[in-house]
């Protein structure tokens, strides 16, 4: 990478995302345009900022992570996205997957990892950390032999499980 990858962090935690900034900062080749503490403004800054990666997290307030990387890639689908999450749930790993991330890595990662991690998205490859891509593979394997839900819960998606959750609240 010669040019400077400008690159947007989503985190709603604002010690993390500064955590985040001051290491990304260090590698010269990285210049963070921007910070977004939810989806919503997240992809309302995209089109202002113009990063070539989104570093994402997946449990926000308001628009969640999946959410988000779907609009993203319905509007910029030139921007590069990799989910950096706690969730190791084959749920969120699916669909964040399906949602277009070009990336999915653990917050437990190294920041070592998480620089190759970067530079193999903005390479235009996949980049899954090795705990996620053992969980991809055996599903992709047992995908024909995987029982079917043993509830309703279980059959629900993330988004589905949200709005129940919210309902039940009163909302």
């Amino acid at each position: 990478m010669s040019k400077k990858q400008r690159i947007l962090i989503v985190e709603d935690h604002t010690l993390l995302r500064a955590g985040l900034r001051a290491l990304l900062t260090q590698d010269p080749d990285i210049e963070i345009v921007g910070e977004a503490d939810n989806g919503r403004d997240a992809v309302q800054s995209i089109g202002t900022l113009t990063p070539h990666l989104v570093l994402m997290d997946l449990s926000m307030p308001g628009m969640n992570g999946i959410e988000a990387i779907r609009d993203i890639k319905r509007r910029y689908p030139e921007t590069r996205v990799l989910v950096l999450t706690i969730h190791k749930t084959d749920e969120y790993i699916h669909e964040s997957l399906r949602a277009g991330a070009d990336g999915y890595i653990l917050k437990d990662a190294t920041h070592d990892e998480l620089r190759v991690a970067i530079r193999s998205v903005l390479n235009g490859k996949t980049y899954l950390s090795p705990d996620i891509s053992g969980k991809v593979i055996n599903g992709y394997l047992g995908a024909g032999s995987s029982p079917s839900p043993s509830s309703a819960w279980d059959s629900l998606t993330h988004r589905e499980r949200e709005v129940l959750k919210l309902v039940a609240e009163g909302h």
